[in-house]
């Protein structure tokens, strides 16, 4: 069975915002990004939690190459990814304390965030889902344990190392020939920093 994070990431973004409606719009990318990240509200979502994550969301898509249909979209998958860990995190430091979070805690605040932003889940979606924030959640202990050490530029860099690493196909796939399937990633540019609460002076 395979199971693609990068096909719910493409899912949950499906006609979220094209480069005609920007072009079309005369106003500035991150705008219109909040107000066509907005109408893909559900009845069952926290409005002022979604309005909070899309205009993260947006402002690591802004600092994307935006030359392009196939760029923008490529910026709002990648930055669907890094949003959601960063988001995460942050309500994480701020309801538990990094100090105090377990491996536990990484798991849900990561599965609430995607309930969050994509509330109408397959069983598929569901396991992709699971598998990414299972891949998450070690790496994201190691690095709340260097976190002290840290500057707040390199925390949130970790994080979207986190985001690029668990971006692939997180479960194994079954190979359709006698030839072992291996899976690749590659390590996306460096968005801007998101708003996380300094580590070190």
């Amino acid at each position: 069975m395979h199971f693609s994070i990068k096909q719910i990431l493409v899912a949950a973004t499906m006609g979220f915002l094209s480069l005609s409606a920007y072009a079309e719009s005369g106003e500035s990318f991150q705008t219109v990004c909040i107000n066509s990240w907005m109408k893909k509200i559900g009845d069952s979502a926290d409005k002022v939690d979604f309005k909070n994550f899309g205009e993260k969301y947006c402002t690591c898509a802004a600092g994307q190459p935006l030359d392009n249909e196939a760029a923008i979209q490529k910026a709002i998958q990648l930055c669907l990814s890094r949003t959601l860990l960063h988001d995460a995190m942050d309500s994480l430091e701020e309801e538990v304390g990094l100090s105090e979070a377990k491996d536990t805690d990484i798991n849900e605040y990561c599965e609430d965030r995607w309930n969050l932003i994509y509330p109408k889940q397959t069983d598929e979606d569901k396991k992709a889902t699971t598998a990414y924030c299972e891949c998450a959640k070690p790496k994201l202990m190691d690095l709340i344990k260097k976190a002290e050490n840290m500057t707040d530029k390199e925390y949130d860099d970790g994080i979207n190392d986190v985001a690029a690493a668990c971006s692939g196909n997180v479960k194994q796939e079954t190979p359709t020939t006698a030839t072992t399937t291996t899976t690749s990633t590659t390590p996306a540019p460096t968005a801007p920093a998101s708003t996380t609460p300094e580590k070190t002076n």
